[in-house]
């Protein structure tokens, strides 16, 4: 069975490499943020712990500064994923069709096919969120410490992923309260608590040195700088928040979803499913509580949810609902499909069901075009003496990994917080040295732009147009002779 089960993903990885190879979009410009840190390498960033940058950096090292020399990594991980999914059902079920069938299960949730591609911090923590369930599992099972010291090291690198790692503890920590009290008394136990602590010294020692800004900034994603919020205000939160979560899970699962997480419930005497519904229970509970104060994003939460797929494939298998269920399977693979190449229904004069303004993949197109423009532009210059920026970490990060040569970009701090540009040299290294700029914007010109410049050269203008539709125009800058660019204070927070 696990040849049929490397065999299914191996043929779900090899066509998302041929989408990639296809050019059909571009790098999101998280992907390309992560990118530009993997030429900076260091112990952590601003937003995100380090282990992002580290895979960008060998990957790209052997595909080049590639959208595939990206997005290798989240293609491969989404692999590991689907194989880690039958180990661990197989380990917990002793079921090698339920296994099996669990595997094939998490391909028709949108959350895991994005996951698979874009190339996000979110990907990496699934995998060591799922490695991390599966060798915990067996820790306790069989107390080996070879499988303690595993789970400490996965627990780690998913720290080092993405910083919500660390709610992995509490569920299971509830879960060993109710079903293995014993493991309290175990020191392998601990030992694998010290393992992942030591993957949280180099975020704390860059933090030192950089005025804990991590930390600060992840206070205020948490809404801790949220002192008041109106009960309406906070009501339309928490609704956006379960909208979202239903929604990247896809609509046509939802009710078997909804069934495993009622089901888990009343079954919870069994430790195996109490195991498996704690989990996204307790990540869903943490991020709802967060979104009374704030918007929260759609896949903040998403990592938490594997084993909520597994539970469901398990009551799915179990109740033997299988011509039931095809049903929402194909409809939830279909809409993947609709997400990933939307370009057939404009084909077939059905673009109205699904336009370009709802499709989120105008955000992923344009990127390169506006790369080829601003070299062309660099060219004419006949000058090395210049530098590429904007006000728009986005901007730049897609600049510098489109733009030939890779050229470093900045992003100056007009009216916005603060990012991991203001932690790198600025082009301040360019004051009174006869500089040419390139300022790239959605917004047009700052006056206080125009006036650090001697004189503006040349505008131009570059229209993204995805499906027929304008989605923005983006505006190029050559200003002549840098003097002095007085910035905004960064908010750091």
């Amino acid at each position: 069975m696990i040849k049929k089960v490397l065999l299914f993903h191996l043929i779900v990885a090899l066509l998302k490499i041929f989408y990639t190879v296809a050019n059909i979009t571009d790098l999101s410009t998280e992907e390309a943020q992560y990118w530009l840190w993997s030429k900076h390498l260091d112990w952590s960033y601003y937003s995100k712990p380090p282990l992002i940058a580290y895979m960008n950096f060998v990957s790209t090292a052997v595909l080049g500064n590639t959208e595939l020399g990206v997005r290798i990594n989240a293609v491969l991980l989404g692999f590991g994923i689907g194989i880690l999914v039958f180990l661990l059902i197989r380990e917990m079920f002793k079921d090698e069709h339920l296994a099996f069938f669990s595997s094939v299960f998490i391909t028709a949730v949108p959350v895991y096919q994005i996951g698979g591609y874009i190339f996000l911090t979110d990907t990496p923590l699934a995998f060591f969120w799922l490695l991390t369930v599966y060798l915990f599992f067996k820790a306790v099972a069989e107390n080996k410490l070879s499988l303690w010291i595993g789970t400490g090291i996965s627990a780690g690198l998913g720290f080092l992923s993405k910083f919500t790692m660390v709610l992995f503890l509490p569920p299971v920590l509830i879960f060993l309260f109710f079903f293995r009290r014993d493991v309290f008394k175990n020191r392998y136990f601990y030992v694998s608590i010290g393992i992942a602590s030591l993957f949280t010294i180099p975020v704390v020692v860059w933090n030192f040195f950089h005025d804990f800004v991590t930390f600060k900034h992840l206070l205020g994603l948490g809404g801790g700088n949220v002192k008041e919020v109106t009960l309406e205000k906070s009501l339309r939160y928490m609704g956006e928040f379960v909208l979202s979560q239903i929604g990247i899970n896809s609509i046509f699962l939802f009710p078997f979803f909804a069934y495993a997480l009622y089901r888990g419930f009343k079954d919870r005497r069994d430790y195996r499913i109490f195991y498996l519904w704690i989990l996204p229970v307790f990540v869903f509970l943490v991020f709802l509580f967060l979104a009374r104060k704030k918007h929260i994003e759609a896949n903040w939460p998403a990592f938490g949810y594997a084993t909520l797929y597994l539970l469901t494939a398990y009551y799915i298998y179990k109740n033997k609902w299988f011509k039931t269920f095809l049903v929402g399977f194909v409809l939830s693979v279909w809409s993947i499909f609709t997400l990933f190449y939307p370009f057939y229904l404009d084909k077939i004069g059905l673009g109205r069901l699904y336009p370009p303004k709802v499709d989120p993949l105008h955000r992923l197109v344009g990127w390169e075009e506006l790369g080829k423009k601003v070299t062309q532009i660099v060219k004419e210059l006949e000058t090395d003496k210049y530098f590429i920026f904007s006000r728009s970490y986005h901007i730049a990060s897609e600049l510098s990994f489109y733009v030939e040569g890779n050229p470093q970009t900045y992003c100056v701090v007009i009216q916005r917080r603060m990012n991991q540009f203001d932690l790198w040299p600025g082009i301040e290294q360019f004051e009174g040295k006869g500089y040419t700029g390139i300022y790239v914007a959605y917004w047009g010109l700052p006056e206080k732009v125009k006036k650090s410049f001697e004189r503006v050269k040349a505008h131009y203008k570059y229209d993204i147009i995805y499906r027929g539709w304008k989605y923005r125009t983006v505006h190029i800058y050559v200003l002549e002779d840098f003097k002095k660019l007085h910035q905004d204070k960064v908010n750091r927070y």
